[in-house]
């Protein structure tokens, strides 16, 4: 139990890294940027902090989300410091809109590590 722990937080650790890095030089790119993400397998969440272009303070945003399949994600509820953001992807967007399809490598880095 405690091996499973340390590797999921290793686990974790590392994609934070590759995730901060990727979504900030090519899909934030010109919308801002992320300057925290913290990524918890186990509980299946992911905090972040944005700074975005005309904002004057940075955002935070919490997802919280299931993995369906080996390569179908779903964003079960989002928390953040806009409630308009909060509002609008909980109780605007539907919900098979809130189903992304991923590579299998990126839901099963997201995935808890079997006990």
């Amino acid at each position: 139990m405690l091996l499973n722990v340390f590797a999921n937080r290793v686990k974790d650790a590392a994609l934070q890294y590759l995730a901060k890095w990727f979504a900030n030089h090519y899909h934030l790119k010109h919308l801002g940027r992320i300057t925290e993400l913290k990524l918890n397998s186990p509980e299946e969440e992911i905090q972040m902090t944005l700074e975005l272009h005309g904002e004057p303070l940075p955002m935070e945003l919490t997802v919280h989300y299931h993995v369906l399949s080996p390569t179908l994600l779903e964003i079960a509820k989002v928390e953040a410091s806009r409630q308009w953001i909060e509002a609008l992807i909980n109780e605007v967007i539907p919900m098979e809109q809130k189903r992304l399809e991923v590579p299998t490598a990126v839901t099963r880095a997201l995935s808890k590590l079997e006990k």
